[in-house]
């Protein structure tokens, strides 16, 4: 047995994560959180309902707070060393096998999957217009719309329906697969990404591997970012290895052609892989010089990866479909601030005897340019800090979006836990980390309850 892993097994603190962790699997199990009222597997239908309504709401948010607080308490310490790896095994062992947590979406990527395999585009005929095992169970939000994912994710659906057996259940759980995958390669890139950069690689592990967004948003509701997050931080990691030579503008670009065919915003890491071989020049220089330098840069490494992503995409044999439904991020119920103020005008809208539907989308197209203005204006300002500037923008593109789910930030939580950031920033982090993973179960365990 490992020295780390005898660490984590005689941490109190550790075993606390795990019963959170379970705790969420039990409440998660419960068929009031299957759309139909039913997970498509009996025994889990009949272990959710060993814990009734409201039982098993308060396991879910006792489970979560429990996690948080356990994430907290072995923070690393210079007496106390972090056992990563064992902590995240612990912690992930009872989701694995649990339905999606706090999200019924990878359902609807099982369904994604179950029509590319019968021929049919999603693109196309929409999400539950194939039938299939997953079709009813699809949120109804979203019943007969098409997704604004890009092929390769649809692909790696269509590759774990198949490889499950379009199983009502087992597919939806192993859409976990590609997830933990990542999320190791995560666990790998990041601490060496940390020694690389000059940042001490625990905390940056702790912060930005172990938080409970990732844990409970990437390995529970086994969400379709994770891909992205880790080949955008290969990416990275490949030119801080090795900054001469082509690698920033040639082979990291590629990787993140590749991310963008999994989710379209990883494209933003261009700004990190052009900008780090000279951040030390960019520092010095002034800023119309500054913005020279790094402008090329970036405009060569989006070339080669915006054409790596045409050619991903039409191998595929889908093209560019997910285009027509960009508009439709803005239906869904979220607190993203812009996308809260379009629905404002929206009601006030219909009211006044307008298309409720019309108007949100034609306000998302006036926010995504706000969006664009706050992104170009902050990219100016951290010009002479290529890895900030990405980190930071990822955030901003997550919370002024049109939609902010709480798996969206996990990416821009492991950026920052590369940067070195100020005690506040920090602390400010940790405080958005622990608010919006408890926010976002308390809405979940009253709000989406079907029972």
């Amino acid at each position: 047995m490992t020295s780390g892993l005898r660490a984590a097994l005689r941490s109190p603190a550790v075993w606390l994560g795990v019963l959170g962790s379970l705790a969420v699997a039990g409440g998660s199990s419960h068929p009031e959180f299957a759309l139909t009222g039913t997970w498509g597997a009996a025994w889990v239908d009949r272990l959710g309902l060993a814990a009734p309504v409201p039982l098993n709401r308060v396991l879910l948010v006792g489970g979560t707070l429990a996690l948080i607080w356990s994430w907290w308490r072995i923070r690393p310490r210079p007496e106390r060393p972090l056992a990563a790896g064992p902590v995240l095994g612990l912690w992930s062992l009872p989701l694995l096998a649990a339905p999606p947590v706090l999200s019924p979406d990878a359902v609807l990527y099982a369904d994604l999957g179950w029509t590319l395999g019968t021929g049919a585009n999603p693109y196309t005929v929409g999400l539950a217009a194939s039938g299939g095992p997953f079709a009813a169970r699809v949120d109804p939000l979203w019943a007969g719309q098409g997704v604004a994912y890009p092929p390769l994710n649809l692909r790696l659906d269509q590759l774990v329906v198949w490889a499950s057996g379009a199983d009502p259940y087992w597919s939806v759980v192993a859409m976990r697969v590609p997830v933990v995958l990542a999320v190791v390669a995560m666990a790998l890139l990041v601490p060496r990404l940390a020694g690389l950069l000059g940042v001490p690689r625990q905390e940056a592990v702790w912060l930005g591997v172990l938080n409970p967004l990732l844990v409970l948003h990437f390995l529970g509701g086994a969400h379709n970012d994770a891909p992205m997050v880790a080949l955008s931080l290969a990416a990275i990691w490949l030119v801080a290895r090795r900054p001469g030579g082509w690698t920033s503008l040639l082979l990291a670009p590629m990787l993140v052609g590749l991310a963008m065919a999994f989710k379209q915003q990883g494209g933003l890491t261009v700004v990190a892989v052009a900008g780090l071989p000279v951040a030390a020049a960019l520092a010095t220089l002034p800023l119309g010089r500054r913005l020279w330098l790094l402008g090329w840069r970036i405009a060569v490494a989006a070339a080669v990866a915006v054409a790596t992503f045409v050619v991903l995409s039409l191998a595929s044999g889908l093209g560019f479909g997910w285009t027509r439904w960009l508009d439709l991020m803005g239906l869904a119920s979220t607190p993203a601030p812009l996308a809260l103020l379009n629905k404002g005008g929206a009601i006030l809208w219909s009211i006044g005897g307008g298309d409720p539907t019309q108007f949100l989308v034609q306000a998302g197209r006036v926010t995504t340019g706000v969006l664009l203005v706050c992104l170009t204006s902050l990219l100016v300002r951290f010009a002479d800090r290529p890895l900030p500037a990405l980190a930071w923008g990822s955030a901003l593109v997550a919370v002024l979006g049109q939609a902010l789910h709480p798996w969206y930030l996990p990416w821009s939580v492991a950026l920052l836990a590369l940067c070195p950031l100020t005690a506040r920033q920090r602390r400010w982090v940790i405080i958005a980390v622990v608010a919006f993973t408890a926010w976002n179960c308390l809405q979940t365990s009253i709000v989406h309850g079907t029972l």
